[in-house]
């Protein structure tokens, strides 16, 4: 099944500029490879780094796997993972 994730949070959160980051608190670099690591197909992806936002599409069959891939963004993104179906 495919995804739209969308995660965007505040200046003062962003991972680029935190210099303390612990355990679930970083910057994703790559989110193509961060998919591939979980087992999740990248389809599609970007942002609007002035904005923090970020888009991807995926694809996947197990939800628990989107959970691993956005686990980096818990506790300072809002994240909102769609559905997606074809019409």
């Amino acid at each position: 099944m495919r995804f739209h994730i969308s995660s965007v949070h505040r200046a003062e959160n962003c991972g680029i500029h935190l210099e303390s980051r612990t355990d679930g608190v970083n910057s994703v670099a790559n989110w193509a490879e961060r998919c591939k690591e979980v087992g999740v197909e990248f389809i599609a992806g970007g942002g609007l780094n002035s904005s923090h936002l970020l888009f991807m599409f995926v694809e996947t069959d197990a939800v628990s796997k989107l959970q691993e891939l956005m686990r980096p963004m818990q506790g300072r993104n809002e994240v909102v993972i769609t559905p997606v179906t074809a019409i």
